[in-house]
C-alpha cells in the first residue's frame, strides 16, 4: 500500500509517498481501506512543527478518513468486513495517521456510516462535530436568536452556518471576498457581510434593528476582535474558538466594562477540553452524522486529488483560494 509521511518539518516538499505492506489488525482492532481522506489546517500545522499533538517523527499526517472495513482482529464483534466507517484522529491515542490507503485502528474508535452519506462528505465531519458543540455546549442559542459567524466560508464556519440554519437561528455570515460571500449565501445565511466592502457592525445592526447579535462566533481573533463586544445584544455572548489572525489585546475586560450594564458574556472554547470526555465528544459526532446524513448540512467539495498528490493539496490549502473541502482519494 501507499502512505504519505514526513521525516522533517518544513514545506509541502517534505511530504513523501512511501510503499509498505498492508497492516494487519491485532486484537480489538480493524483495518480500513480508505476511500476518502480529508485535508485540513491541522495537517499543515503538523507538517510545519506548529501543532501541540504531533506524533514522533516520521509522521503520517491526516486526521479524517472514511472507507470500508477490510479486516477485523480477534475479539471484534461490532463491525463486519465491508462495513462503511469513518475515523477521526480525536478518537485515537495520537493524532495523524490518515494519509494512507489502509489504516489500522481500535474498533471502538470508529463511527459507522449510513449508506446515504458519501465518504468524501464524511471526511468533513470533524467540522460539523465542532459546529454542533459550538451551538450546544459552548453556547446554547435557541430558535429565533440572531448569531454572527466570522470566517463563515471556512471549514468550521460553513458547517456552523448550515447547522445554525437547520436549528432555526437567524444567521449573519462574514466573508472576506465577493466569491466567498456568494458561497455563504448558498449555505443559507440570512445576511451575508463582505468585510472587504462592508462594515460588519453597520450591516449587523441593520439586520437586527440596532439590537445586535445574541451570539457571536469568532475563530479569527486579531487586533479587531474587541469590536465584537459592540455588536452584542444585551445578555449576548461572544464565543472565541480560534485565533487565525493572532491573539486579541489581552485587556479584554476593557470593552466589556464599557458595556457593563448589558451583562455581556465571553467564552474561550477549544474542542480539546473534551479530550478526556469521550461521551460528549462522541455524542457530538453522532449528531453531526445524523444531520449530514439527512442532507440538511453537507460540505462543498472544492477538489479531489489522489493521495500521491498530498503535497499539491497542501499547497492549494495554503494558497487561501479554497472554498470547501480538499479531499484525497485512493
Amino acid at each position: 500500500m501507499k502512505h504519505v509521511q514526513f521525516g522533517t518539518y518544513g514545506g509541502p516538499e517534505v511530504l513523501d509517498v512511501v510503499e509498505g505492506p498492508i497492516p494487519e489488525p491485532g486484537p480489538g482492532q480493524i483495518c480500513i481501506r480508505a476511500e476518502a481522506i480529508g485535508v485540513g489546517i491541522p495537517d499543515i500545522l503538523m507538517r510545519t512543527g506548529n501543532y501541540a499533538w504531533i506524533p514522533p517523527l516520521p509522521v503520517v499526517p491526516g486526521n479524517e478518513l472514511a472507507g470500508t472495513v477490510s479486516a477485523v482482529g480477534e475479539g471484534v464483534t461490532t463491525l463486519l468486513v465491508g462495513q462503511r466507517v469513518y475515523v477521526n484522529a480525536r478518537e485515537l491515542s495520537q493524532r495523524g495517521g490518515c494519509y494512507a490507503q489502509y489504516m489500522v485502528v481500535p474498533a471502538e474508535a470508529v463511527f459507522a456510516l449510513p449508506d446515504s452519506l458519501k465518504a468524501e462528505h464524511a471526511v468533513a465531519l470533524g467540522n460539523y462535530q465542532l459546529a454542533w458543540l459550538l451551538l450546544n455546549i459552548a453556547a446554547t442559542p435557541k430558535s429565533g436568536d440572531d448569531i454572527l459567524v466570522h470566517a463563515a466560508a471556512g471549514g468550521v464556519g460553513s458547517a456552523l452556518v448550515q447547522m445554525a440554519c437547520a436549528k432555526g437561528l437567524n444567521v449573519s455570515g462574514v466573508a472576506g471576498s465577493e466569491e466567498k460571500a456568494h458561497y455563504v449565501a448558498e449555505l443559507g445565511a440570512d445576511t451575508v457581510i463582505d468585510r472587504s466592502r462592508d462594515s460588519i457592525s453597520e450591516r449587523l445592526m441593520q439586520r437586527t434593528d440596532g439590537t445586535g447579535a445574541n451570539y457571536i462566533y469568532d475563530a479569527v481573533g486579531g487586533e479587531d476582535f474587541a469590536e465584537n463586544f459592540e455588536r452584542l445584544a444585551p445578555l449576548g455572548t461572544l464565543v472565541m474558538f480560534g485565533h487565525i489572525a493572532g491573539w486579541p489585546d489581552p485587556a479584554i475586560l476593557d470593552p466589556m466594562r464599557e458595556r457593563f450594564g448589558a451583562s455581556l458574556g465571553f467564552r474561550l472554547f477549544s474542542i480539546h477540553v473534551l479530550d478526556d470526555m469521550p461521551d460528549i465528544r462522541r455524542h457530538a459526532m453522532e449528531e453531526a452524522i445524523k444531520v449530514m446524513a439527512s442532507g440538511a448540512a453537507l460540505p462543498r467539495i472544492h477538489t479531489r486529488m489522489p493521495l500521491a498528490k498530498a503535497a499539491d493539496a497542501h499547497r492549494l490549502l495554503e494558497s487561501g483560494d479554497v472554498i470547501g473541502k480538499v479531499v484525497l482519494t485512493t
